[in-house]
């Protein structure tokens, strides 16, 4: 607690952004199907955590019981950042996708058998009669090459193939984005996902498998039909997968920036060695590179679409130009770094940026036309972020040593990161 006490509100954000990082890339999502072993009577709740200890199938059904208790009412897993991400599969049920257990565990390697209990990225809902959702269970998945422990004694996991996800639910695998068709042979529906191998496994905790609790399928889920039943794909304009993967990018970027605004309140602390200017420019390129790359999963380099059809669609051609911002922002960072270049141009340009970024947050639009709702309402509060971050960025700048307006850029920096990480649609 001393240490605590003497420390700086900007030397805790330090500290803090790596951890958030880590926590925000929580386990990480997939899509559908595992292997069968005895179905036991539940006894009553444990603690989610403590089925990775080794506990019998009927403990771990329990526990997931009790993790998932609160999403009989699908309200409540709306509301907890659950999407639909595929059609009515035949034996196996509507799978829901969490955002917020976040992909990037699968990269970072950080599955924790007691987490992933306490927080499944899946859950598989059937539609009833009266149109209300009934939940058969949760699905669990990891990538397959880092299935080193098992958290469901019993349970043999299977392998999911590499699979390209289609806006009507369907899927193809495929061993890369860039091998998926742009658009489903069978129903014409557009390209808009592509997940790796992964490894999963299924606890019917909440719908009786005659196969036993962590079975594949369920035979008793044949009367609901397969993929293809036309009253449950809804005929939205954008999917649940393409929801989910917005919503994830938005929100990862907001750590990424978190990240950033961390390093440049240790910067705003006092005058500081060059080399913190290149550190800070290798964030912001690193930056502008991981939404280049991830903005459009359909787009070049990433998806199916070559770069001509790519920058053809002008939502897909927004988002590539203000992604070149952080780039260039990261560039003019490690001119004044290598000391190329001298502090008031390398000033002047970054303050311009973040100003033209936000002019182009305000002016982006989805769909070919401008939408007034609740995610052209986001993005301005984007948009007004990034225009007080360009003033703030002269304003502090400008200032003496030890003024507090130093503080002005990563304060401004944290807010929109705010905005990012609880981005919705």
């Amino acid at each position: 607690m001393l240490a605590l006490r003497g420390m700086r509100v900007h030397d805790i954000l330090a500290l803090a952004a790596p951890v958030l990082l880590l926590w925000v890339a929580g386990p990480g999502p997939a899509a559908a199907h595992s292997s069968a072993q005895v179905a036991s009577t539940p006894p009553a709740p444990v603690a989610a955590a403590a089925a990775a200890s080794g506990l019998p199938p009927e403990a771990v059904l329990a526990a997931v019981r009790q993790a998932t208790a609160t999403y009989l009412d699908i309200e409540k897993a709306r509301a907890d950042g659950y999407v639909q991400i595929s059609g009515m599969e035949t034996n196996h049920g509507v799978h829901f996708l969490n955002v917020n257990a976040q992909m990037l565990s699968a990269a970072a390697g950080l599955f924790s058998a007691g987490r992933v209990l306490a927080s499944p990225p899946m859950l598989i809902y059937v539609p009833t009669r009266d149109g209300r959702w009934q939940l058969a269970a949760a699905e669990y998945a990891l990538p397959s090459s880092r299935l080193d422990t098992n958290p469901f004694p019993g349970a043999a996991w299977s392998e999911h193939e590499a699979s390209c996800h289609y806006r009507d639910y369907r899927e193809l695998p495929a061993p890369a984005p860039a091998s998926c068709p742009k658009v489903h042979p069978v129903s014409g529906a557009p390209f808009v996902l592509f997940h790796p191998k992964l490894a999963i496994v299924h606890v019917w905790a909440w719908y009786p498998n005659p196969r036993g609790v962590y079975a594949d399928q369920n035979p008793y889920l044949a009367p609901y039909g397969g993929v293809g039943t036309p009253e449950h794909h809804h005929g939205a304009i954008r999917s649940g997968p393409e929801i989910a993967y917005s919503e994830f990018n938005h929100r990862s970027s907001g750590v990424f920036l978190l990240v950033i605004a961390a390093v440049a309140f240790w910067q705003a602390r006092g005058p500081r060695r060059r080399a913190w200017s290149a550190a800070s420019a290798a964030l912001w390129v690193a930056f502008g590179v991981y939404l280049f790359v991830r903005s459009d999963p359909e787009a070049w380099p990433w998806g199916p679409l070559g770069l001509r059809e790519s920058l053809g669609d002008t939502e897909v051609l927004q988002h590539k130009l203000l992604t070149l911002i952080p780039i260039a922002i990261g560039l003019a960072e490690a001119l004044y770094g290598g000391g190329v270049a001298r502090r008031r141009p390398s000033l002047w340009l970054v303050s311009a940026l973040a100003l033209v970024g936000g002019v182009g947050l305000f002016l982006h639009f989805h769909e070919g036309r401008l939408h007034l709702d609740w995610i052209y309402a986001q993005h301005a509060a984007m948009g007004l972020a990034s225009f007080a971050a360009g003033v703030a960025l002269l304003l502090s700048r400008r200032a003496g040593p030890g003024s507090r307006l130093h503080l002005l850029w990563p304060t401004v920096l944290v807010l929109m990161s705010v905005v990012l990480l609880f981005y919705t649609e």
